[in-house]
């Protein structure tokens, strides 16, 4: 595992900073980028203030949410669009998650060359160790985990009480399908919190699968067809 990157992730003041100002200076000029994260500074002490307190994982996850928050509004004072202002959030957060994610996938592989299998532990893990409650998950009584609802997503009441549900897809939701894609998986969502509905659905399928459709929901008897026709990839 990229250990650098594990224990970067656990230091949010440090670890956002130096990839928020790469993807800065990389789009304005250095006096300006210097200025956005003067005032993301300004404005995340003030949300530090009304921080909820969950469990250890998602307090850490809330914490880069607020710091997401803060330059979300830092650069739109600046005069960046929206849509230009949630692109920079995303990119900073891949930046972030992209090397220790696809590290430990990779660890997974000394286990089982089976990818389906090596999918479902990276995902039990994170819901064991990071996405604790109160997110709530109800996982379909069959698809070997890689068919599941999120009921209850603290990320993204937490963008809804700051005045910004639109930052959660931005933020969160839209890394779900970089990080499938990483472990040679599609993600096929229909629907989110962060947008409104009453849960987040996912369906992972596997890439190189024959065309296979997308997993359907949990009340359909023939998720293991979709995703058990699978069994044996890598």
């Amino acid at each position: 595992m990229d250990f650098v990157s594990a224990v970067a992730l656990c230091l949010p003041n440090v670890a956002f900073k130096r990839a928020a100002m790469r993807r800065l200076t990389a789009q304005v000029p250095p006096e300006i980028a210097k200025a956005i994260w003067r005032d993301t500074h300004i404005l995340q002490r003030d949300l530090n203030r009304q921080r909820p307190k969950h469990s250890a994982g998602v307090n850490l996850l809330l914490r880069y949410m607020e710091w997401d928050c803060a330059l979300y509004r830092a650069v739109r004072e600046h005069g960046l669009a929206s849509g230009t202002a949630g692109a920079l959030i995303e990119e900073i957060n891949w930046d972030l998650l992209e090397a220790p994610i696809g590290s430990t996938f990779n660890m997974t592989r000394l286990l089982t060359r089976r990818r389906q299998t090596r999918i479902r532990w990276m995902l039990d893990a994170m819901f064991a160790l990071v996405f604790t409650a109160p997110f709530r998950r109800s996982k379909a009584p069959s698809g070997e985990g890689l068919v599941f609802d999120v009921l209850e997503c603290p990320l993204a009441a937490y963008f809804k009480q700051q005045g910004v549900p639109a930052l959660t897809r931005h933020a969160a939701c839209s890394l779900d399908h970089r990080m499938a894609a990483q472990w040679g998986a599609a993600l096929h969502r229909q629907q989110t919190i962060g947008e409104g509905a009453p849960l987040c659905d996912f369906r992972f399928t596997l890439q190189g699968n024959n065309g296979a459709e997308p997993a359907r929901s949990p009340e359909r008897r023939d998720i293991a067809r979709t995703v058990g026709g699978s069994r044996g990839a890598q």
